[in-house]
């Protein structure tokens, strides 16, 4: 019994006492766990609703492209082709190049597609640079245009080659078709402001050295054999002088545009219709507002000071169409018009836009004699007017933001053999 006694006693020692709960505990152990228990039935609600959102996100793009997809268009300013649609497969070799040809048409295919990239490029943009949507600020204070890929373009980013390409089939063909009449033809390209101001653009904007349309336009030109005018040296060197560019507008001031017709004037065999520089720009003015800054919702808050132009036109001015509505929107507010001098001498052509309109014929006007000024309207413009006006010179002159032509825009009237010829020569 002692032994017994021992022996209990060193092994109560050694391991602690066993408790059995009671029924009171089991019956608080057993409600606890139920509470620990994923039992509510709200937090599968929850569950339910976040993927019933989930499959309707991702299920959004493909509805709306199969019923309203986004156009070719938005692909081809791209530079590209859009993916074709997959092939049904009929070689074992094709089966291995199917989940990339699919993928291919699906990414560009998707409902939205456009808006999306718009989005992500919204959302990101604050950590590139200062970007309002519509125009990014320079250190000088100059604004510069977003709207039309400007800033894009002149940085080499919107390269869109097959769309150059395209501009220059129907410029050769233009070439051809006024060779054909006797008369002359010379391209030449108001550059951008964001291609003449690179070293006031934040660095993310600037160009890295890439080749720009611009420079793709002019060698695909020359390959061609067409007359064309790089006018970025001339304008570049005017600079150095003074502003060239409006600080709240995309336009060029008096000097930009005096700048740019002299370099014309000199590649044309006219070197003695170029414009003094000391008898055109007079004192600085005030000029409230400017295109961009109105897109930008900033017009009344802005002001700076521009050289003046002195130089009058000779002769009268006189409109040459009077219905615009069948133009394209921003072609509209910039009438036809012409200014005779009443002088013998040629007369000149120029099928431009908004950089042109207010210079051109008016330089022109004092050596020749008729100064005849056309919107280019996005590549639609009339060639029935070539015909009515018989120029001996056209000069082909739309801003580098709008070398390639608005999807669906071409030429209105243009001879069918010259458009063949052009095509075909690629």
């Amino acid at each position: 019994m002692g032994v017994k006694s021992t022996l209990w006693t060193s092994r109560s020692a050694a391991s602690p006492a066993v408790r059995w709960p009671s029924r009171h505990q089991e019956r608080a152990s057993a409600s606890g766990l139920e509470a620990a228990r994923p039992s509510s039935g709200m937090l599968r609600g929850h569950r339910r609703f976040f993927a019933l959102a989930a499959f309707l996100l991702l299920a959004t793009p493909l509805v709306v492209g199969l019923v309203y997809p986004d156009s070719a268009a938005s692909i081809l300013r791209e530079g590209r082709n859009p993916a074709p649609a997959p092939k049904s497969p009929d070689s074992p070799g094709a089966w291995l190049t199917l989940p990339r040809e699919v993928d291919a048409y699906l990414k560009d295919s998707f409902g939205l597609r456009e808006k999306m990239i718009r989005l992500h490029k919204d959302l990101t943009k604050p950590l590139f640079g200062d970007s309002n949507g519509i125009a990014v600020t320079g250190a000088s204070g100059r604004m510069y245009a977003v709207p039309d890929d400007m800033v894009a373009q002149s940085a080499g980013r919107a390269f869109r080659p097959q769309k150059v390409a395209e501009a220059v089939d129907m410029i050769a063909g233009m070439r051809d078709a006024l060779a054909r009449r006797g008369v002359k033809f010379l391209v030449a390209v108001p550059p951008n402001s964001s291609t003449m101001y690179q070293d006031d653009l934040p660095n993310w904007a600037r160009n890295p050295g890439k080749p720009t349309e611009y420079d793709l336009l002019l060698k695909e030109l020359a390959a061609r054999d067409v007359k064309a005018v790089d006018l970025r040296p001339a304008v570049k060197e005017a600079r150095a002088l003074g502003d060239t560019y409006l600080l709240n507008d995309l336009h060029w001031n008096v000097s930009g545009a005096v700048a740019g017709f002299n370099a014309v004037v000199e590649a044309d065999g006219h070197p003695d219709w170029k414009i003094d520089p000391v008898s055109a720009i007079g004192p600085m003015v005030e000029k409230k507002g400017g295109d961009i800054a109105t897109l930008a919702g900033v017009a009344d808050k802005v002001v700076e000071m521009t050289p003046s132009l002195l130089l009058k036109p000779v002769g009268r001015d006189e409109p040459l169409s009077h219905g615009l509505e069948g133009r394209v929107e921003g072609a509209r507010d910039m009438p036809d018009h012409e200014i005779v001098s009443g002088r013998p001498g040629p007369t000149i052509m120029v099928i431009g836009d908004s950089f042109t309109v207010g210079y051109f014929p008016w330089f022109l006007s004092q050596h020749v004699g008729r100064a005849v000024w056309f919107h280019h309207d996005y590549c639609g413009f009339d060639w029935a007017w070539i015909d009515k006006i018989r120029p001996d010179e056209v000069w082909w002159m739309p801003v580098e933001r709008l070398i390639v032509c608005r999807p669906g825009q071409k030429l209105k009237n243009f001879p069918e053999e010259a458009r063949g010829n052009a095509v075909n020569e690629n």
